[in-house]
C-alpha cells in the first residue's frame, strides 16, 4: 500500500509550492525510496508515493479533472468498454486513468461502476467539487480532518497530523470502543483521533465550498435468491466466483506471496493461484507460498498437511520458524496501523512479512475471512423457521448442538428479529452483567462509565432476508473488521506489501448471502460447499480435516516472555494513567496474579486483556510522546536469526 493525500483551501487561498511534498515525505505510507507523486492548482493539491498501487491522473484539458487512486481496480476490461470514446485510456492505462474516464463520462454515480479495494479521489474544477470514495467493503483505509477552512483527506492519519493544526489528542470515545470490539455502530465513522475521521466502507464523500454530504453508494441484497436445481450447480457457481477473486487478486507487477497454513482456506487459495499462473499469462511475474511452521507434535503443528499440499502441487513451501514475543516490534505496528490493535505473534508475522518483501513480492494474499463468511451455522434457525426440524437436528448434531441448544438458537434468532431495540440492549446487559468491561476494576470509574454508555450505543440493525444471509451480512460490515481490515493494510505497508483478501469479495459474499445455508453447510458439514469444490483440486487429507491449527499456547508465551517489558511498560511513567483510563495502582498490583495466570492457562482471555492495555498505551506514547527511533537494519537481522 502506498497511500494518497489531498487538500482543498475552501477559503480559495493558494496553496504553497512545497506543501504537498512535506506532508507526504512526513509520513509512512510506503517504502521510504518512493518518490511522490504530485499536482497541485491554485487551492487544491493531490499527492500520492509512486508504488505500485497509487496513482494520479490528470486530464488535458484545462482547467483539468483530476484523479487519485490507491489500491486495485478489478474491473478494468469492462470500464474499457464502458467509456467509449476516451482516446487516453488504454489496456495499460493506470487505474487512476480508469477512474477520472469513468468519472467524465458518468460524473457522481462513477464510484457505483468502479470494483476493488480502493481508497480514491476527483476533483471536478467546472462543478467546484471534490468526490472522495472508499471501497465497498473497506479494505483500503481513508480518513479525512477539515481545518481552518483547509479540507484534508489521506489514506494515513500521520498524513494529516503533519498538517499544522490538525491535533493527535486521543478520541476517548474511540478508546472505548477499541475495549469493546468497535460494537457501536458509529465507531466506523471515527479514528483514534479526536479531529480525524474515517470514511465508512461503501461511501463517497462530496465536498464543496458549500458544505459536504456523504452517501452510501453500495450495499449487499441480503434478501436476493439464488436457487440451481442440483447441489453440482451450486459448488460449480461458488468454485468460478473464487477463482476470479483469486485472479484478480493476483494481477500485480511483482510476484505474488501466499500465507499458506495447510488449513481449508489458504490451500484453496493456493492451489486456485498455482493453476492459474499455470493457465493463464500475465496475471504476475510469479507466486510462493509461505508458511508459519508450528512446532513439532504441538497444537500449532500443520505440518503433515503442508507437505501434502506441496506434493501435490510438486513445489516449495518456504517455512517461517516458529518465534514467540511481540514487543519487539509492537510499538512500530501501533504507530504504522495507528491503532492500538496488537498482537501477541507479533515477532513471528513481522518475520513473514519481511521474508516475502526480501524475495520481492509486492502482494500477499491470505485466507483471512473464510471463517467469517464460510463457517456460519446460523442458517439452523432457517430450517426451523421453516418446519424443516428433521434436517435441523441432523445439522445441529454436525455442529455439534443437542436439542435445547437448537431450541435456544433459535430462540435468539427470533429475539433478534422481534423484539424492540431496548428490550434487546437489556437483554445484552443481563448476558454480561458479570464479565462486562465496564466491570473491569482496573480502569477508571470515568472510563468505565464510558464503556457503559457506548455498550448501549446503536448497534448494526439486522438486514433483512434469511438468518443465513443476516449473519454473513453482519460479518461483512462489522466496524470491528474494518477496523483489522486498516490494521492489516497498514502493517503490511511496512514491508512495502500489499495484502488482499479473496474471500472478501463482493461478488463472492453476495453469492453466499444468496445461496441457503444448508447448501453452504451441505449435508450438515460445516463448509460442505467449500470441500466440495476442493475436491480433486486440494489434497484430500486437507479437504477432509475438521481441526485448525492452535496457537493459544504461543500466544501465551509470547506474552510471559515478554512479561519484564510489559511491566516497564504499564509501569509509573504509564500515559493511560495520566490519561486518565487505567487505574494504576489497581492494575499494578493485578499484573502479578496476571502473569502466574497466563503460564497456566489453556485459554488467552488474561493475554488478550494485557495485548488490550499494552495497545492503548503504545498508542499514546507514539502519537503523544514519540518514543526513539529503532534502527531498521538491527530490526531485520533480529527477525531472522533473534
Amino acid at each position: 500500500m502506498s497511500g494518497i493525500f489531498g487538500c482543498w483551501q475552501l477559503d480559495g487561498s493558494r496553496l504553497k509550492n512545497n506543501a504537498l511534498h512535506t506532508v507526504l515525505a512526513s509520513t509512512s505510507i510506503g517504502p521510504e525510496s518512493e518518490p511522490a507523486h504530485t499536482w497541485h492548482r491554485d487551492s487544491v493539491g493531490f499527492g500520492c508515493h509512486s508504488g505500485d498501487q497509487s496513482s494520479l491522473s490528470v486530464s488535458g484539458r484545462n482547467p483539468s479533472i483530476v484523479s487519485v487512486f490507491d489500491g486495485r481496480l478489478d474491473n478494468r476490461d469492462e470500464l474499457l468498454l464502458a467509456v467509449p470514446g476516451r482516446s487516453f485510456l488504454h489496456s495499460h492505462s493506470s487505474d487512476a486513468d480508469f477512474v477520472r474516464a469513468t468519472y467524465e463520462e458518468y460524473g457522481e454515480s462513477f464510484v457505483e461502476r468502479i470494483k476493488g479495494d480502493f481508497a480514491c479521489a476527483v476533483f471536478d474544477p467546472l462543478a467546484n467539487r471534490l468526490l472522495v470514495a472508499r471501497d465497498r467493503l473497506g479494505v483500503r483505509p481513508l480518513c479525512f480532518a477539515s481545518v481552518n477552512d483547509t479540507f484534508l483527506f489521506a489514506s494515513d492519519a500521520k498524513a494529516l497530523l503533519a498538517w499544522p493544526g490538525v491535533s493527535a489528542m486521543p478520541d476517548d470515545t474511540m478508546m472505548a470502543d477499541f475495549v469493546l470490539q468497535f460494537v457501536a455502530l458509529d465507531s466506523q465513522n471515527r479514528t483514534f483521533f479526536r479531529n480525524i475521521h474515517s470514511l465508512p466502507p461503501a461511501h463517497l464523500l462530496t465536498v464543496s465550498p458549500r458544505g459536504s454530504m456523504t452517501r452510501r453508494y453500495f450495499e449487499f441484497d441480503t434478501e436476493r435468491r439464488t436457487r440451481f436445481s442440483t447441489f453440482p450447480e451450486y459448488v460449480d457457481v461458488f468454485h468460478q466466483t473464487v477463482v476470479k477473486s483469486v485472479r484478480n487478486r493476483l494481477r500485480h507487477k511483482k510476484p505474488v506471496a501466499i500465507s499458506v497454513s495447510g488449513g481449508l482456506d489458504s490451500s484453496y487459495i493456493f492451489s486456485i493461484a498455482s493453476r492459474l499462473m499455470h493457465d493463464v499469462a500475465g496475471l504476475c511475474p510469479s507466486v510462493f507460498a509461505l508458511n508459519y511452521q508450528g512446532a513439532p507434535q504441538s497444537a500449532s503443528d500443520e505440518e503433515c498437511f503442508v507437505r501434502a499440499l506441496e506434493q501435490a502441487g510438486e513445489t516449495t513451501i518456504e517455512r517461517i520458524p516458529q518465534r514467540a514475543g511481540f514487543m519487539e516490534f509492537a510499538g512500530d505496528e501501533v504507530r504504522h496501523a495507528e491503532s492500538p490493535l496488537t498482537e501477541a505473534l507479533a515477532c513471528q508475522r513481522q518475520a513473514m512479512y519481511w521474508r516475502a518483501g526480501e524475495r520481492g513480492a509486492g502482494r500477499l494474499l491470505t485466507g483471512h475471512w473464510g471463517d467469517q463468511v464460510l463457517f456460519e451455522s446460523s442458517y439452523l434457525a432457517d430450517l426451523c423457521s421453516s418446519g424443516r426440524w428433521n434436517t435441523a437436528r441432523s445439522h445441529a448434531t454436525a455442529w455439534g448442538l443437542n436439542r435445547r441448544g437448537l431450541v435456544a438458537r433459535c430462540a435468539r434468532d427470533l429475539s433478534a428479529r422481534h423484539l424492540p431495540a431496548a428490550w434487546l440492549r437489556a437483554a445484552r446487559h443481563v448476558r454480561r452483567r458479570k464479565e462486562g468491561a465496564w466491570r473491569a476494576e482496573w480502569y477508571t470509574d470515568r472510563f468505565r462509565k464510558l464503556l457503559r454508555d457506548r455498550f448501549e450505543a446503536d448497534r448494526l440493525p439486522r438486514p433483512g432476508g434469511s438468518s443465513h444471509a443476516g449473519a454473513i451480512y453482519q460479518q461483512a460490515r462489522r466496524a470491528y473488521h474494518v477496523q483489522c481490515l486498516e490494521w492489516n493494510c497498514r502493517v503490511a505497508a511496512m514491508h512495502g506489501l500489499d495484502i488482499a483478501f479473496p474471500y472478501l469479495d463482493c461478488d463472492l459474499v453476495q453469492f453466499l448471502m444468496s445461496i441457503p445455508g444448508d447448501i453452504q453447510s451441505h449435508d450438515g458439514v460445516p463448509r460442505g460447499l467449500m470441500r466440495a469444490a476442493m475436491r480433486g483440486l486440494v489434497p484430500d487429507a486437507i479437504v477432509d480435516r475438521r481441526g485448525k491449527g492452535e496457537f493459544t499456547k504461543l500466544a501465551n508465551r509470547s506474552i510471559d516472555l515478554d512479561f519484564e517489558q510489559i511491566i516497564e511498560l504499564l509501569g509509573s511513567s504509564s500515559l493511560a494513567v495520566q490519561y486518565g483510563y487505567v487505574d494504576g495502582p489497581v492494575l499494578w498490583r493485578l499484573l502479578g496474579e496476571w502473569r502466574h495466570t497466563i503460564r497456566s492457562s489453556e485459554n488467552a482471555v488474561c493475554a488478550n486483556r494485557l495485548l488490550e492495555l499494552c495497545g492503548m498505551e503504545l498508542w499514546l506514547r507514539q502519537f503523544l510522546a514519540p518514543a526513539a527511533h529503532i534502527n531498521r537494519h538491527e530490526r531485520e537481522f533480529s527477525v531472522l536469526h533473534g
